[in-house]
């Protein structure tokens, strides 16, 4: 192996699949988490894009499917009771990579309408892919490109959306820098509500940040791990 490189597990769909489907559900049960047969399949397919494609384009290390199962996609929906109360149905997943956390949240609440935002051309192709390949054409978008605040209301604009009617929330997960990078999104009018999914002392760091006009809830602690924290923050109405 070259010392260079991240180890990255090889992938073989016959036997990787019907795994972490397995996995999938039993993660999910245990965490209380209901998705319907139609919604476990779109996941079950979103694994195997990504299992596929990460052969060649590297978009995770964790690609074993007890490992993704419990790291990439419990990690995510765990978080859903933090999804409560007057949230918008616009969300914006900022750095989206291998299509996480927007493409479950995309598939587990069917109401709600996405911005996948990519700046790697090759990794927003492959979530073009996986939403078309999902079902999810007409209310989950894909952008490749960066996604700043001198230029998110374009964006958004530029992907039909009204700017001047609808508020967005705010989604990120693994974002480098995310700390210092993702308050100055929080500062755009559109932005009413915002998820983070980080390590807890990235997440106390945030929290210490002064972001006038935003709530900052208490952290939501995830079951993958200690660590692993959900920062919820919603803007104030006064």
């Amino acid at each position: 192996m070259d010392g260079d490189r991240p180890f990255r597990r090889s992938f073989t769909a016959e036997t990787d699949v019907p795994a972490f489907q397995t996995a999938l559900r039993e993660v999910l049960t245990v965490c209380g988490v209901a998705l319907d047969t139609i919604q476990i399949a779109q996941l079950v397919k979103h694994y195997h894009l990504l299992g596929e494609t990460n052969t060649y384009l590297n978009l995770t290390r964790l690609i074993g499917p007890a490992e993704a199962a419990r790291w990439h996609y419990l990690d995510i929906l765990a978080a859903l009771p933090c999804f409560t109360g007057n949230m918008p149905t616009w969300w914006v997943d900022v750095g989206s990579g291998g299509g996480f956390p927007g493409l479950p949240l995309a598939v587990a609440r069917p109401a709600w309408r996405l911005v996948l935002a990519e700046r790697r051309a090759k990794k927003a192709a492959f979530l073009r892919r996986c939403v078309s390949e999902l079902g999810l054409t007409g209310r989950v978008q894909v952008h490749a490109g960066e996604f700043e605040p001198g230029t998110a209301l374009r964006v958004l604009a530029d992907c039909g959306v009204d700017v001047s009617r609808e508020t967005f929330g705010l989604l990120a997960r693994a974002v480098e820098d995310g700390p210092k990078k993702l308050p100055r999104l929080l500062r755009l009018s559109p932005f009413v509500s915002a998820a983070f999914w980080l390590g807890q002392a990235d997440a106390e760091a945030l929290a210490r940040q002064r972001l006038p006009g935003w709530r900052v809830h208490p952290l939501y602690h995830l079951p993958t791990g200690a660590q692993r924290v959900v920062s919820i923050l919603t803007r104030r109405a006064d």
